[in-house]
């Protein structure tokens, strides 16, 4: 007869915990896999209490466009407010995510970065052209939420598309990346 393992019950579970009191982390790359937990995460919350705040914290270096462009869309609709706490990090499409928070906070030791897209493509010459089409819609599509979501100016948002932009804490304050250092 096989016993079932008993559960200690004085053994924490942080996960659980965390996600109960509606706090979520994207503390890697933004791929398929972050993107789909953080979007799930973010809509049972939503359902569970629709109006009561959900915190997203960040530390990452960025990645896919689309798969950040989902999570952004899903913050955007669903009915709780957002607060996006920075980290450590904030780079490429994290730094985009990290916007569109209905509060934005960011830690004193952390740093922001904007960059062009990459629309790397070995392939046929029509393909590449259809994929740059591709990617410059996806690179004006954030320049836009850079607009709307913050104070940077035309030459900060030049800077992302051309090079990198990289932001302390309290350059990311002046420039309504963020609403406040903690």
């Amino acid at each position: 007869m096989v016993t079932k393992k008993k559960k200690n019950p004085k053994a924490l579970d942080t996960n659980d915990i965390l996600l109960r009191n509606r706090f979520l982390f994207l503390f890697n790359e933004v791929d398929e896999d972050s993107s789909k937990k953080i979007v799930k995460d973010l809509l049972a919350l939503d359902i569970k209490n629709k109006g009561k705040q959900i915190t997203l914290w960040i530390n990452s270096p960025g990645g896919s466009c689309s798969d950040g462009l989902a999570i952004i869309d899903t913050i955007t609709k669903i009915k709780s407010p957002v607060v996006t706490i920075v980290t450590g990090e904030a780079c490429s499409m994290a730094g985009i995510i990290s916007v569109v928070g209905d509060k934005r906070l960011m830690t004193s030791s952390s740093r922001w970065m904007g960059h062009p897209i990459t629309a790397g493509s070995y392939d046929y010459l029509p393909h590449v052209k259809d994929r740059v089409k591709a990617a410059e819609w996806i690179e004006d599509l954030c320049m836009d939420i850079f607009k709307k979501h913050t104070k940077l100016t035309s030459k900060d948002i030049q800077k992302t598309k051309h090079g990198e932009l990289w932001l302390s804490a309290e350059e990311c304050l002046l420039k309504g990346i963020v609403d406040k250092i903690v």
